[in-house]
């Protein structure tokens, strides 16, 4: 598909929605199933409703640790691991391709890193200009060694002894902190790890219920090494950055009630449903429960008139990847917003700041860029008009949700990159046409 059109104004939010599985969730599945020696079953593993796939990077995932020498099977629509233990992975033939995801590349450098063996591992031509010296600085005061070009992919994980000790997170990133476990987890001494900037969790929350080789106490994580895996499976609930996008379509067309089923909870996921509400939005969450240490429920959304906000500091990296479709949320709302400290957009699969910028100003939004962030004067309506979605999954989905809403017809080149976390979601935003 190289382009699609969303005809504004002919869209009614109305009725129930699932989205897909968490990736953020089901990657540490993976990963954490592969330290276990005996079965883990994974259920809900990034399904779509209609036929069940695996997302491109969870598929990356599931290779690149197949390549070291965990065993996959599929039976059922459920996946079931046998792991290696954290220090009895082997030698890949080849290199190891992480294709587009910054979680399965960092992931498995610390996985790696304490490793008596050489790896190499790769991407595509967006994950090769992310950065990897975030990941490669910490884990070589670990004790790691790495070769890599201007410390991006492709890199070079070498033979090492990683050794404990106590290490500052300053960067509010997961995959860094995620990186950083799973390598202490081989180290030969224990390690903690101080957290300076809150960001998600999943990883803390997931292993401290399958080993007691993980304790948390305030901002500061312990790890001893060689953990003992006690694990059967784990569950999968909606992935909560997906569900943002039709969140906020409900909030912005007229006379929504939209209720999104069965989504994670946590805390550090859903901090822009507590910015959409301090901006006026009408959200309800509703049916909670506990799924393997995660809370789980449904989100009740109805039409809403929105009011400016600042977004900063401790707040961005609890959103990050929500900024493109709040910013769209901000454009149609009362006042002036802005959104600063943000400089780690411009390393996602596009520049976040630039392109969610240049795309919602063809609309007709009043929106600049600044080094940090975005300064959006809010405006009553907004104009269809063609645009790109870089290639960015979550640039395509906010133009569609702006299309919902803007007068005339809205067209997105490339769309199909929303295909990365959200797999049918045309089909599913298709579903609420009048």
């Amino acid at each position: 598909m190289d382009k699609i059109e969303i005809k504004g104004e002919t869209y009614s939010f109305k009725g129930s929605l699932d989205v897909p599985a968490d990736k953020s969730i089901g990657h540490r599945a993976l990963f954490i199933s592969s330290l276990n020696k005996d079965m883990t079953k994974i259920s809900n593993l990034a399904s779509s409703e209609d036929v069940r796939t695996i997302s491109d990077d969870l598929q990356s995932t599931i290779k690149c640790l197949a390549d070291i020498g965990v065993q996959f099977a599929e039976i059922k629509g459920n996946i079931f691991v046998r792991g290696r233990g954290s220090k009895e992975f082997i030698q890949s033939e080849g290199i190891l391709n992480c294709g587009n995801s910054g979680t399965t590349a960092r992931l498995i450098t610390g996985l790696l890193s304490g490793q008596q063996f050489e790896s190499k591992i790769d991407g595509d031509d967006s994950l090769r200009k992310r950065p990897m010296d975030r990941v490669i600085k910490p884990l070589t005061e670990m004790g790691g060694s790495f070769s890599a070009s201007d410390n991006s992919l492709p890199l070079t994980i070498l033979p090492s002894v990683l050794k404990g000790g106590r290490f500052d997170l300053n960067l509010g990133s997961a995959q860094v902190k995620s990186a950083l476990i799973f390598a202490a987890l081989s180290a030969e001494e224990e390690t903690t790890l101080v957290e300076h900037k809150r960001s998600r969790n999943h990883t803390e929350l997931m292993l401290q219920g399958c080993t007691d080789n993980l304790k948390v106490n305030g901002n500061e994580i312990i790890i001893t090494p060689n953990p003992s895996i006690n694990l059967e499976g784990f569950e999968v609930p909606g992935d909560p950055s997906s569900a943002a996008f039709f969140i906020v379509a409900g909030l912005l067309n007229k006379d929504s009630e939209l209720h999104i089923k069965n989504i994670c909870l946590n805390q550090t996921r859903i901090h822009f449903i507590t910015i959409l509400k301090e901006m006026g939005g009408q959200i309800e969450i509703v049916d909670t429960k506990k799924i393997g240490g995660e809370e789980v429920g449904d989100v009740v959304i109805k039409s809403s008139h929105l009011k400016s906000i600042k977004i900063e500091k401790d707040s961005i990296p609890l959103l990050i990847d929500e900024i493109p479709i709040i910013s769209l949320a901000c454009s149609l709302a009362e006042g002036k917003s802005e959104i600063i400290d943000a400089e780690e957009l411009r390393l996602k699969e596009s520049d976040r700041i630039q392109t969610t910028v240049s795309e919602l100003k063809k609309l007709g939004c009043n929106i600049q860029e600044t080094k940090d962030g975005m300064i959006i004067e809010g405006i009553e309506g907004i104009k269809g008009a063609e645009c790109e979605s870089h290639n960015d999954h979550r640039i395509a989905m906010m133009i569609a949700v702006a299309g919902t809403v803007a007068k005339g017809t809205t067209s997105i080149n490339n769309p199909e990159c929303a295909s990365i976390s959200f797999p049918n979601f045309y089909d599913k935003l298709n579903n609420f046409r009048k």
